[in-house]
This record gives structure tokens, C-alpha cells and sequence, in this order.
């Protein structure tokens, strides 16, 4: 099956639709506490006879998984643990920045705001995929050069996208803090979160080195530049209409979104088969 131009934005379309019936998800920002107390006990159950798992010191920060009037939960290790929370003091929830503030904002479908974000940055994907099919096509036609036929950054940058988006919704406080407040390019000592985030960040790292080398391989320093930096600026409205939609409609746009992007790669590479068999005759 040929997708023309017109084909992919009735898909487009159909896929705004259908992700419309969906409810939006929820985020969850777990309650943050500060330790005011010296020497202050982890208990492995909600009494103060129960055994201590752990010590903190005053000053610490800890997030909770339940909390009542009397005690907070927490993770420690493989062990769950309370804390009298009498010795704790609440804190205000971290800020997100303000360009997540306003996504999450008007992650529903509800919101106008949210439909014209989502057809911007879907429209904004389409035309610069066709844009790069167009240039490079023009530089095999006029320069002789060729490019890469396939980039595996995209593909990166997209399921990033997604495993954020999840991340966040569900350990909101957690990737806020560690992406905005305590980022660090080798997370030793640190939570599972930050070594994920971490793993994710050296993999796009890993994608754009390829894909620069390659770049530049094939089709020289100078076009290969242009092409790499064109690429970044699709991956980048990838990541952020695949890391919008998630948190707007969660399973409905992961699987929307998985066929919108297997459907614009096949329209992409059958654009760019055609456009070359123009070249070449």
C-alpha cells in the first residue's frame, strides 16, 4: 500500500479522533517530608515497638509511598518502613519547570489547548520528514551525494519519550527532581530512577553519535552536518509530541502513536524511494 500526502493526514486526523475517546491519566506526585528530628528510626512496622531498619539524620528528605496521622510510609532497600511522622515535616511539592507545567496543564482533551499543541507538533513531524526527504533527494540530484537511508535516533528519542512520559506520570516528584533538581551524568549513589533516566540519556547519547558518524561518513562533513542537525530538530518535536501524548491519553496514544510512526516511516522511505527513482532517470 502507497500512502500519499493526503492518506497520512487523514490517518493523522483518524488518530486525534480515536485517541479523543480516551480518558486522560492522572500524574501522581508522592508527598515529600524533611527530617526534623536527631537519630530518627525506620521501623519495619507502624508502632514504636517494632524493630528499627534504618536510622535517618536531620535534614533528610524522604518521599513517602502511604502517610496517616501517625506514621509514613517508606521504601528501604527491598524493605518497606514507617516513620513516626511527628519528627517529620511536610514539604511542598517540587516545581516542575515551566514549560512542563504548561503540558501538564493541558494534557486533556477536554482543553482547546490541548488539541492545537498536539495538531502543531503532529504537522510539524510530517513536514520536516518530508522537507528532509526533499533536501536530500536535491543533493544526490545536484551534488551527487548521497545519505543515509535510515537513522536509528529517531527511533531512540521516541521510545525515550514514552518511558518518560510513564515515569512521570506515576513517579511525577522523582524524574522532576531527577532531571531538573539533581541531575548528574554518572549517577553513583543515587536512586533507581536517576539510573534510569541515566541509561536512557547515554542511549540517545550512543544514537547521535551514530548517526552523526554516519552522517558525515556518507554524505561529507559539510552536508552530513546539515542533514544530522536537521534530523535533531524532527527528533526533538518526536520526543516532545511522544512524551505529550503519553501523559495526555497514556495506553491509547502509546499504541496510537506506535502506528502513526511505523505508518510516516513507510510513507517516508516510499517518498524517498520515488523522489530517487526521479533522480536517477
Amino acid at each position: 500500500m502507497v500512502f500519499t500526502r493526503s492518506k497520512i493526514f487523514l490517518i493523522l486526523f483518524l488518530t486525534l479522533l480515536l485517541a479523543s475517546c480516551s480518558k486522560p491519566t492522572q500524574q501522581y506526585a508522592r508527598e515529600r517530608y524533611i527530617v526534623i528530628s536527631k537519630n530518627l528510626n525506620i521501623r519495619l512496622d507502624p508502632t514504636l515497638l517494632s524493630s528499627s531498619i534504618g536510622v535517618l539524620s536531620k535534614g533528610d528528605t524522604i518521599i513517602s509511598l502511604a502517610a496517616d496521622k501517625f506514621w509514613v510510609m517508606v521504601k528501604v532497600g527491598d524493605q518497606t518502613g514507617f516513620i513516626a511522622s511527628e519528627y517529620l515535616q511536610k514539604l511542598a511539592p517540587l516545581k516542575p519547570p515551566l514549560l512542563l507545567s504548561f503540558l501538564d496543564k493541558n494534557s486533556n482533551v477536554k482543553s482547546i489547548y490541548f488539541w492545537i499543541i498536539t495538531i502543531v507538533f503532529l504537522f510539524t513531524w510530517v513536514y520536516l520528514e518530508l522537507r528532509l526527504v526533499v533536501y536530500e533527494n536535491r543533493l544526490k540530484k545536484q551534488y551527487n551525494i548521497n545519505t543515509k537511508r535510515v537513522s536509528i535516533s529517531p527511533l531512540i528519542f521516541f521510545a525515550s519519550a514514552i518511558l518518560t512520559a510513564i515515569l512521570y506520570l506515576y513517579w511525577k516528584d522523582q524524574v522532576v527532581e531527577s532531571l531538573f533538581y539533581n541531575f548528574s551524568f554518572l549517577p553513583k549513589g543515587m536512586g533507581s530512577m536517576s539510573w534510569i533516566i541515566w541509561v536512557q540519556f547515554a542511549t540517545i547519547i550512543m544514537g547521535l553519535i551514530v548517526d552523526l558518524i554516519s552522517s558525515i561518513y556518507i554524505s561529507k562533513v559539510k552536508f552530513g552536518l546539515y542533514i544530522f542537525l536537521f534530523e535533531q530538530i524532527i527528533n526533538l518535536t518526536i520526543f516532545s509530541i511522544a512524551f505529550f501524548l503519553t501523559i495526555s491519553i497514556f495506553i491509547a496514544a502509546i499504541i496510537l502513536l506506535v502506528i502513526f510512526f511505523a505508518i510516516l516511516y513507510t510513507f517516508v522511505m516510499t517518498e524517498n524511494s520515488i523522489l530517487l527513482s526521479k533522480v536517477n532517470k
